[in-house]
């Protein structure tokens, strides 16, 4: 009994080799291919991703301009309300501030 099946089993591993050998080449050849097709479209991505870096490097710079140019009026608006309040506050020596409170 164990002899019909050992030789069943025999002839079935000799022709399922070369079929499974056939099998693993078309599985290569498969993942090959779509690794050189792969390639191409990461290209593109990657050249779309470095226009985008560009073009966010470029609005970084914008912005920082931007934020400085506004620092700098803050910075000059200050400096010119702290001149009118020094100027109201303390009087040329001898003037005489007069003050106005309502309608008197």
């Amino acid at each position: 009994m164990f002899g019909e099946f050992i030789g069943l089993v025999a002839v079935c591993l000799i022709f399922s080799l070369p079929i499974f050998a056939v099998w693993a080449e078309h599985k290569r050849k498969l993942t090959e291919m779509q690794m050189r097709m792969g390639t191409g479209i990461d290209q593109n991505l990657r050249s779309e991703l470095e226009a985008m870096k560009n073009e966010i490097r470029s609005l970084r710079d914008t912005t920082t301009q931007f934020d400085i140019s506004f620092d700098t009026a803050l910075q000059r608006v200050d400096l010119r309300m702290s001149e009118l309040e020094r100027n109201s506050i303390s009087p040329k020596s001898g003037e005489q501030q007069t003050y106005t409170i309502g309608n008197r």
